[in-house]
């Protein structure tokens, strides 16, 4: 289902659901008394559907949980197609990942109520919605069944209401990195719901990736896919792959494509180089502009042609990294890989990949970052200056440095 039809539902159909749920909560908890008891957590469920970079920026949270509650089972809930990156972060048993798939309004809905009902029947007692204010996931919170409800909540802010649902509200710092946010969503657990919280420094918290762990036949399945889309690549040569292209949502996010071909020409001058383009299946037919690559004996074009554990064997054995700001980047920083990543909409205080092996470019102009998580990532801008300001040459001799 495409981005544009969710946001649309998640507010005329969310608003109203919500609100109405929400008057349904406060008479329930005046009858029945419905506070969460401070206890610890037997079964946490983090929930945070619609982006891989967040699932893999939210590791250091579920490790604190881990160790704050070693007894407890832990569960995530995501969309079917960001699944995998959950998978290679190695701390949820695959079996505990539940999957929400969203092809169409019908499957959605028709996977919500097994989920529910799944959820139900393993009797989680906790859950932890990452999602930053979607009202879909704070009724998907509410119908858990779950006795503690932790979100991050509006307080004082105009607009992006949600549910009000949550035992332990949140409130949403966009002043730090997103992984503290989600580090405050755990660590309010353990304190009584004095909204807002969380009222403790986590200064002394340093949030981290994992380095994912392949078998040595993930790394020659990758150079077998190389060899095969191009025979003249070799375990010498070095690879630099190019992530140039995202969805139609997020276009502001593109540097502009003829950069990307500029910059893999300069790339060329250097023989021991090959070049290969990564991205969604979805994603071939916007990126047609850069066939003219193709020309070139040492480029392959993987579009469409790697799955998550693919492209992170990929970065495995390739020397050097480039994108825009996206999951990919994130999906990168779990290996040893260099990486360039190119800053415009949004800024790299809040999403930058946890990798110290990193350089960031990000000319901070005075419109930006114009996505936030107080307009769902929705801007009026068709002109994204922020990015084309961004000079080939400066991401070219910022590749030299590594």
């Amino acid at each position: 289902m495409k981005l544009q039809v969710m946001f649309r539902l998640d507010y005329w159909v969310g608003r109203p659901l919500c609100k109405a749920i929400s008057l349904l909560h406060e008479v329930l908890e005046k009858i029945l008394s419905d506070k969460a008891e401070n206890i610890p957590p037997n079964k946490i469920m983090f929930l945070e559907l619609s982006e891989m970079g967040a699932a893999i920026l939210a590791y250091s949270a579920i490790k604190e949980a881990q160790k704050s509650y070693p007894e407890a089972k832990f569960y995530f809930w995501i969309f079917k197609e960001n699944a995998e990156s959950v998978y290679a972060l190695g701390v949820i048993p695959e079996e505990n990942v539940i999957t929400l798939r969203n092809n169409n309004l019908f499957v959605l809905l028709l996977d919500v109520l097994r989920n529910l009902k799944k959820i139900r029947k393993e009797k989680i007692d906790t859950v932890i919605d990452m999602e930053l204010f979607s009202r879909f996931t704070s009724l998907l919170t509410y119908f858990s069944g779950a006795r503690k409800r932790i979100g991050f909540h509006k307080f004082t802010l105009e607009g992006l209401s949600r549910a009000e649902i949550y035992t332990h509200k949140v409130i949403y710092n966009p002043y730090q990195h997103i992984s503290k946010n989600f580090l405050a969503l755990v660590k309010a657990i353990e304190y009584d719901c004095d909204a807002p919280l969380l009222k403790i420094p986590l200064d002394s918290y340093k949030t981290i990736v994992p380095v994912a762990e392949l078998a040595n036949k993930d790394l020659d399945a990758i150079w077998d896919k190389l060899k095969k889309e191009n025979e003249l690549i070799d375990r010498k040569n070095r690879i630099v792959v190019l992530n140039p292209g995202v969805g139609e949502y997020l276009f502001l996010r593109r540097w502009p494509i003829e950069n990307y071909i500029e910059l893999s020409n300069r790339m060329f001058e250097d023989e021991n180089v090959f070049v290969v383009l990564i991205g969604l299946k979805s994603e071939s037919a916007e990126l047609t502009d850069m066939n003219c690559l193709s020309q070139n004996k040492r480029f392959v074009n993987l579009i469409g042609k790697t799955t998550v554990r693919e492209m992170i064997a990929l970065c495995n054995i390739a020397s050097l990294f480039i994108s825009h700001d996206s999951g990919a980047a994130n999906l990168a920083s779990l290996t040893l890989i260099n990486a360039i990543v190119l800053f415009g909409p949004e800024t790299p205080v809040l999403y930058a990949p946890l990798k110290d092996n990193k350089k960031i470019l990000y000319k901070n102009l005075a419109c930006s970052p114009c996505f936030s998580a107080y307009n769902h990532r929705a801007s009026i801008c068709r002109d994204n200056k922020c990015l084309k300001a961004i000079t080939v040459d400066e991401v070219y001799e910022c590749s030299n440095r590594f």
